[in-house]
């Protein structure tokens, strides 16, 4: 009995404290996005391919004293550049709201960009509470998906011996054809499809062409996933008549994007050659006129002797008359 005695007056020595006295920071205050989106799109500047996207979130604080807290921006993959609000303090029983900015470009190299269609990102914003420059409890953790806005860019160049360019010269000498291959390039970052082509000749009425397309229309294009990752479009083949005079023609390919409506096109000059005999056939016409010419020229100059003949005659009558009537008197 003794014994039992003093073990109640040992254990009422120490106090157990009650659970409710003990502060459990982490049901104290919380943080969520102020926007609830399954994902945040990056807008991508059309002409620079940047963006800046600003994430807004929130800080419950429930505590009856302040808090402090330092943030960490992690991404899964491609790291962009993140501006966040730094070390901040939140006051007791208050929410605040604060700005998550993240900017970078939507390409993926120097030239070529993500893939909108299979890009995605993931940022992580870790908040944690602070004492001097100490972390403590358990940090917070919200999440957000990104994609790229879609960018639809397509290109037309002409192709042969495996070199492209959006402008080309064509030597055509008339009665013969020639022919050019045309690609089409996908620089934007989703698929896209060609609906429609159409082609324009100027300066030359007489210019024929013929176009051989590689596939039916629409004609699907993924993006390039480097610069010279085109797809054969068509062939057309440039005729001139036999007739045709030399002259520099100018010939306009154009592609339509079922994307956008847009239409891109890709130039040739075809420098076309008269053949010899239309060059001869002009020359003898020419020289036929000089001819001609010459012919009227020289007669009109014999038509003027036979009247200056005639005047200097009379004239030498008139004064051997006159001379001898003067004699005779």
């Amino acid at each position: 009995m003794k014994r039992l005695v003093v073990l109640i007056l040992a254990l009422s020595m120490f106090s157990i404290p009650a659970t409710s006295q003990i502060p459990t920071p982490e049901i104290q205050w919380t943080a969520d996005w102020e926007i609830d989106q399954e994902v945040a799109i990056m807008e991508l500047n059309s002409d620079t391919y940047t963006f800046e996207l600003t994430l807004g979130f929130w800080i419950n604080n429930n505590r009856l004293t302040p808090i402090e807290v330092d943030f960490d921006v992690d991404f899964e993959e491609v790291e962009f550049e993140v501006d966040d609000p730094g070390k901040v303090s939140v006051d007791a029983n208050t929410n605040k709201t604060f700005e998550l900015k993240v900017t970078g470009s939507g390409l993926k190299d120097d030239m070529i960009l993500h893939n909108a269609d299979d890009f995605s990102e993931t940022l992580t914003l870790t908040i944690s509470e602070i004492i001097g420059e100490q972390a403590i409890g358990t940090p917070r953790e919200i999440t957000q998906n990104l994609q790229f806005s879609e960018v639809y860019e397509i290109d037309v160049e002409w192709e042969a011996a495996g070199l492209t360019a959006s402008n080309v010269m064509l030597d055509v000498k008339a009665g013969t054809s020639e022919s050019m291959n045309v690609q089409v390039f996908n620089y934007g970052n989703s698929d896209d499809a060609v609906t429609k082509y159409s082609v324009s000749v100027s300066k030359c009425p007489q210019l024929d062409y013929e176009v051989d397309l590689v596939s039916d229309l629409p004609m699907s294009i993924s993006p390039a996933t480097n610069l010279d990752d085109g797809v054969a479009f068509a062939k057309i083949t440039i005729t001139a008549p036999s007739s045709h005079p030399t002259k520099e023609c100018e010939i306009e390919f154009s592609v339509v994007s079922e994307a956008t409506g847009f239409s891109y096109y890709a130039t040739m000059f075809a420098d076309v050659e008269a053949s010899k005999s239309s060059s001869s056939d002009d020359k003898e016409e020419s020289n036929e006129d000089s001819g001609n010419i010459d012919s009227s020229n020289l007669e009109s100059d014999s038509s003027s002797l036979p009247a200056i003949s005639s005047l200097l005659c009379t004239l030498t009558v008139l004064f051997a008359a006159f001379i001898r009537r003067k004699s005779v008197i």
